[in-house]
């Protein structure tokens, strides 16, 4: 379908691309991701409590440190997700691009009240994430059937809802290899590219050689890597040499764990990021550039302590405006970028 070329396409329908603005490119308003932190049957019954229980002011130290606590990792509270969205919208931000894809809770209908009750723009994920969520039957789905997935989900909308989505992704890759069902995955997303003209948004491996196969499998697809977003780009911040050969290819980097703080390296890692946004803009990529935050626990959030959807807004810019990145920089990296990437272009 062509008939959405030129506008980018929210839950609520298809926009002009200047309506935008403000865009945090890689967030999740609603996600379940317990499957990937299954209980330890090994836990003793004082600890089961602890896996258990919800989280509070008691255990949030336990939530914060990625200790076992299995309410953490569910987001499905509509009140909480309305309010946490409407803060953002609040301090300025238009856009949220919610990349949960299949499998991981996504709910167009819920991003739908969320979008109208806040204001916002909301931009919904397609594709597959990480192979603990893939379906059971991944492994007889060939390329074809994964990509009319994605391609309905773009063309016609998710389910019968009729609610679209608006980017492919995040398509997930643990790598170390990729394997079979994650390599079926990228080439179904990049086909689903090329016939619907969306974007596609990559959680991409750590493996700095499997970041490039990631790019090659694209490629070889026929599909456009100027469309083509590699997220989680927080942790090669300090490697601008292999970025900027990464950037040569014409992808975006996507760094987008910005205020998440798990382990110790992750504050050094916001500082890597704006020190080397500068660089990547001196060679002549500041048009490659996109940023975000992917709240993904309950933890992230400013009920729960965290930074919410705003540490960007009121930490991460200033901080960039005292390393010297003008105004029209940021927004180049904040309003302009996401709005190139997230219009729909004409099918090939």
């Amino acid at each position: 379908m062509t008939d959405s070329a030129g506008k980018a396409m929210t839950v609520l329908g298809a926009v002009e691309p200047d309506r935008l603005g403000f865009t945090l490119m890689h967030e999740h308003l609603y996600l379940d991701l317990r499957r990937n932190h299954p209980i330890d049957p090994g836990l003793t019954p004082d600890e089961r409590a602890v896996w258990e229980a919800d989280v509070d002011l008691s255990n949030l130290h336990l939530a914060r440190r990625a200790l076992p606590l299995q309410d953490n990792y569910l987001l499905d509270n509509e009140d909480s997700a309305i309010a946490e969205a409407a803060h953002y919208r609040t301090l300025g931000g238009h856009t949220m691009v919610d990349v949960t894809s299949m499998g991981l809770g996504r709910d167009p209908q819920a991003l739908r009240r969320a979008s109208t009750a806040t204001g916002l723009n909301i931009v919904m994920g397609s594709g597959w994430y990480q192979k603990v969520f893939h379906p059971d039957d991944m492994d007889s789905r060939s390329v074809e059937t994964l990509t009319e997935e994605i391609v309905h989900d773009v063309t016609v909308g998710v389910g019968g809802t009729g609610i679209r989505s608006g980017i492919i992704g995040e398509i997930g890759v643990n790598g170390d290899p990729i394997t079979d069902n994650e390599a079926r995955s990228i080439r179904a997303a990049a086909r689903a590219s090329l016939l619907t003209g969306a974007a596609i948004s990559f959680h991409s491996p750590p493996l700095k050689s499997e970041k490039q196969d990631v790019l090659d499998i694209v490629e070889e697809e026929g599909a456009d890597l100027t469309r083509t977003i590699l997220g989680h780009s927080c942790s090669m911040a300090d490697d601008v040499p292999f970025m900027l050969e990464l950037l040569s290819r014409g992808v975006y980097i996507q760094f987008d764990t910005l205020g998440v703080v798990r382990t110790s390296e992750e504050p050094s890692r916001d500082h890597n990021v704006a020190v080397a946004i500068p660089q990547m803009i001196e060679a002549g990529y500041g048009d490659r550039i996109l940023l975000s935050q992917d709240v993904c626990w309950k933890s992230h959030l400013r009920m729960y302590g965290g930074s919410g959807y705003t540490y960007i807004q009121e930490i991460f810019l200033p901080y960039l405006s005292s390393l010297g990145v003008s105004d029209e920089a940021q927004n180049q990296i904040m309003v302009e970028n996401p709005r190139r990437v997230l219009t729909l272009v004409a099918p090939s």
